[in-house]
C-alpha cells in the first residue's frame, strides 16, 4: 500500500468498519500533524472503494479486518490509485485541478504555461469549484473520492512522501520541482469558493466521498466543517501523552449519564460542569466547551459505526459550535448553556451516543 508516519488504529478502524458496513458518510475532515499521512490515507480509503477484485473476508470473523485488506493492491484500479492516476480520485488545491478563463479544465498546454509562471495561484477558485460540481455531475461506475488539501512545490531535491497527481506529474515544467501536500486553512479554501460548493457538499451525488485534510478544524470554515465529520488521524499516544483533562470529561460525561438515569435536574448538570472544568481547573467556559467537544470526538470516532449515532452525535457538534459562539460573544452565557444540556440530555435518553 502506501508507506508514511502512522496513523492512529482507531482512524483506520473506524473507516474500515464503515466501509464494510455501508455506513460511510458523504464528507470527513482527517485532522492530523502530519498532512501526507492523511493523503495516504486517503488513497487507501480509495483503493478500498474501487478495488475490483477485493479479497474475500473470512466467514465468521467478527472484528473488522485492516484497510488495507480491503482492497488487493494488484487490479486495475489499486494500480492507478496507487500511482495516484486514477481518473475517478481528485486532488483539489491552490496548483491542481486547475481551470482556464473560461472556467474549463486546463489542457496539457495551458498547464505547461501555468507551471512556467513565476506567480502561483493562492487559493482554491470558485471556477475549479464550479468545474468539480460539473464533473461530478457525470455519472461513474467508480466511487469518485474528492481530496482536499493545499500544496506546495519544492525542489526536485527534497523528495515528496506523496505521489503528485497525474496531471501534475505530466507537466514537463515539473520535472525540476516536487509535489508536497499541506493542510487546509481558511486563507486556502475562501468562502467564496466554499459557498458554491455548499449544497453539493449537503447532497452529493451517488458514490462520492470528500476528504479535507487539515491540522485542526477550526482552520476550516465552520460551514465545511458542520457538514462532514470530523476524524482525529495521530499517531497512537503513549500513556504520557495522553491529554490528562480528557480523563476528567470522561468523568464528567460518565457522571451525566448516571444523572440522566436518576431524572436529575439540568440546573445541577450546569452547576457540576461550572464547578469541575471552570471552578476548579480554571479553564474558561469556552475552553472548557472544546474540551468536552474534543473528548466527544475521540469517543464517537472509537464507538462501532452507526447512522442513528452520527446523527445524534452531529446535532450535539452544531449545538456545542453554536455555544461556544455565543459564549465567546458574551451572549446569554448561562442559557446557552442551559440550552446545550437540554439537548445533550436528549441526545443520551435516546441512546444513540456511546
Amino acid at each position: 500500500m502506501h508507506a508514511t508516519s502512522p496513523v492512529s488504529n482507531i482512524a483506520e478502524q473506524f473507516f474500515t468498519a464503515a466501509i464494510t458496513s455501508g455506513t460511510l458518510a458523504h464528507g470527513y475532515v482527517l485532522k492530523g500533524k502530519n498532512t501526507s499521512t492523511l493523503y495516504h490515507l486517503a488513497l487507501s480509503i480509495a483503493q478500498a472503494l474501487n478495488c475490483s477484485n477485493p479479497p474475500q473476508r473470512p466467514v465468521g470473523t467478527e472484528a473488522p479486518p485492516p484497510l488495507s485488506s480491503l482492497a488487493c493492491g494488484q487490479c486495475k484500479d489499486c494500480r492507478w490509485i496507487s500511482r495516484n492516476a486514477h481518473p475517478a480520485i481528485m486532488t483539489v488545491s491552490r496548483l491542481t485541478y486547475q481551470v482556464n478563463e473560461k472556467g474549463e479544465l486546463m489542457i496539457p498546454e495551458e498547464l505547461e504555461k501555468q507551471a512556467k509562471k513565476a506567480s502561483a495561484p493562492t487559493q482554491i477558485k470558485t471556477d475549479q469549484i464550479g468545474q468539480l460540481i460539473h464533473h461530478l455531475g457525470v455519472s461513474s461506475e467508480h466511487c469518485r473520492v474528492v481530496i482536499f488539501t493545499d500544496v506546495e512545490e519544492r525542489p526536485a531535491s527534497q523528495a515528496s512522501p506523496v505521489p503528485p497527481p497525474y496531471e501534475w506529474q505530466c507537466i514537463e515544467a515539473n520535472a525540476e520541482k516536487s509535489f508536497h501536500v499541506r493542510p487546509l486553512d481558511r486563507s486556502v479554501f475562501n468562502a467564496f469558493s466554499v459557498n458554491k460548493f455548499l449544497k453539493t457538499l449537503e447532497e452529493p451525488p451517488p458514490r462520492t466521498l470528500f476528504l479535507f485534510l487539515t491540522e485542526t478544524e477550526e482552520q476550516l470554515l465552520d460551514t465545511i466543517v458542520s457538514r462532514c465529520q470530523v476524524v482525529p488521524c495521530l499517531a497512537p499516544q503513549s500513556p504520557a501523552q495522553e491529554d490528562p483533562s480528557l480523563a476528567a470529561f470522561a468523568d464528567f460525561y460518565e457522571k451525566l449519564r448516571q444523572h440522566l438515569q436518576r431524572k436529575g435536574d439540568i440546573y445541577q448538570l450546569m452547576a457540576e460542569f461550572q464547578a469541575v472544568f471552570i471552578e476548579a481547573q480554571g479553564l474558561s467556559t469556552p475552553q472548557a466547551l472544546s474540551g468536552f467537544q474534543q473528548f466527544l470526538r475521540q469517543k464517537f470516532v472509537t464507538a462501532p459505526v452507526d447512522t442513528a449515532r452520527f446523527a445524534s452525535y452531529r446535532i450535539l457538534q452544531q449545538t456545542l459550535e453554536k455555544t461556544i459562539g455565543v459564549v465567546e460573544a458574551k451572549a446569554n452565557e448561562n442559557a446557552s448553556l442551559l440550552n446545550l444540556f437540554i439537548e445533550l440530555s436528549k441526545q443520551l435518553k435516546s441512546a444513540s451516543l456511546p
